[in-house]
């Protein structure tokens, strides 16, 4: 019998995945770390996956500059378990609903 309570495999990937953005010497944030004001009070003001306040908090985040010195922000989210990617409706439409945003994603 398949043992049902597996255990997440975040901080493996979390490692894994620290590593390699290492290894290309980038300078990224982890969760807690301050990236710039702008993202930060981004992050800080806009609801949280669930729909309430407070703040998100990616894993690690990064600024990567182009040639031309524009800058994008990168968010990065380690996940676990290969069958929690996205939360599914019972039609297979991402559920992305709460009281702020309405709208579907067919994968």
């Amino acid at each position: 019998m398949a043992n049902k309570n597996i255990q997440s495999v975040e901080p493996n990937i979390a490692d894994l995945a620290n590593g390699w953005l290492k290894s290309y010497k980038l300078n990224y944030k982890l969760e807690q770390e301050a990236l710039n004001p702008e993202i930060d009070k981004a992050l800080a003001d806009y609801f949280t996956k669930n729909g309430g306040s407070g703040a998100n908090r990616p894993d690690a985040k990064l600024l990567l500059r182009d040639k031309k010195l524009k800058d994008y922000p990168i968010l990065i989210e380690y996940k676990g378990y290969k069958d929690r990617l996205v939360k599914l409706d019972a039609n297979g439409y991402v559920e992305n609903k709460n009281k702020k945003m309405n709208g579907y994603l067919k994968i």
